[in-house]
């Protein structure tokens, strides 16, 4: 069976049929994939029960990864695999919590932007889902600038914004920083993937545009985040177990639904810090 991609919500994702990756991903098989990525920032793929040899495996083939972040808790990362995130509210009977980012809503992000080099794409797998809440959604950042004013364009092509590291997407501040903490990067950079341009928002809270003061900030911010947050822009997810999906961490944002804390919900995660091969057209955030 080849490689086929059913296009959902505008383009912002495809399901892809035709592959499973526990036989593993053959080089044409690999040249499909991209090919559709690079039309679909999204792509889901069902029916993937992968252990976590086999996750990581498939997101080596992709590029560098970076290692699982610190979700603030004791542990963040599958046993043995350092690189595999564990997305969790699960709470063993010793009181250990299995992973992180527990039961609430999760604004409106990408992922790490507040680091100088940020990821360029996330792989998140299914292993267990409530059964309802939980859901993840994720918006297009391509074509949210696409349809920009052509004025409103001119005004943000140069401009910076500060991707502020001390808060997490839950709103709680993270261990090891403080508010005003983080990177610059343009508010209009070039997806890695594609190659076309985009917004890099981050994520609305405690950021400050280079070069305006704090109200006109705060008005173009505005202005920026209802436009870019239209529905016409936005894919949402409903997980089912054996779901993994890959995504542009550039040129998508995602945030989450809050879910019943007495509800399970397991995902591993990777993230892709650089791209191999023709993919490497990565531009700097410097």
């Amino acid at each position: 069976m080849s490689i086929a991609a059913t296009p959902l919500r505008n383009q912002i994702a495809a399901e892809i049929q035709g592959i499973n990756f526990q036989q593993g991903l053959n080089d044409f098989s690999l040249a499909s994939l991209l090919d559709h990525w690079h039309r679909f920032p999204v792509l889901v793929f069902r029916g993937q029960f992968l252990d976590d040899a086999s996750l990581l495996s498939l997101s080596r083939r992709l590029g560098k990864l970076d290692p699982a972040p610190n979700f603030d808790t004791e542990k963040s990362h599958a046993d043995g695999y350092p690189e595999v995130a564990v997305v969790s509210n699960i709470v063993a009977k010793d009181g250990r919590k299995l992973g992180g980012l527990g039961d609430g809503e999760l604004s409106w992000h990408s992922d790490m932007t507040y680091v100088q080099d940020p990821p360029v794409a996330c792989l998140l797998q299914a292993v267990e889902v409530p059964a309802e809440g939980g859901d993840t959604w994720f918006l297009d950042l391509r074509a949210a600038y696409e349809a920009l004013p052509h004025d409103l364009k001119n005004r943000i092509g140069r401009l910076r914004l500060l991707h502020d590291a001390g808060y997490t997407s839950a709103g709680t501040a993270r261990v090891g920083t403080r508010p005003g903490q983080g990177n610059w990067h343009p508010l209009v950079t070039t997806d890695p993937v594609s190659g076309r341009p985009c917004l890099l928002l981050g994520r609305r809270s405690n950021t400050q545009v280079e070069g305006l003061n704090a109200s006109e900030s705060a008005d173009l911010l505005d202005t920026l985040w209802a436009h870019a947050t239209q529905e016409q822009f936005i894919l949402r997810h409903s997980w089912q177990p054996g779901d993994l999906l890959l995504w542009n961490n550039v040129c998508v944002m995602h945030r989450r639904d809050a879910f019943d804390p007495a509800a399970r919900r397991l995902l591993h995660r990777t993230q892709v810090r650089r791209l191999f091969n023709v993919w490497e057209r990565f531009a700097s955030y410097a």
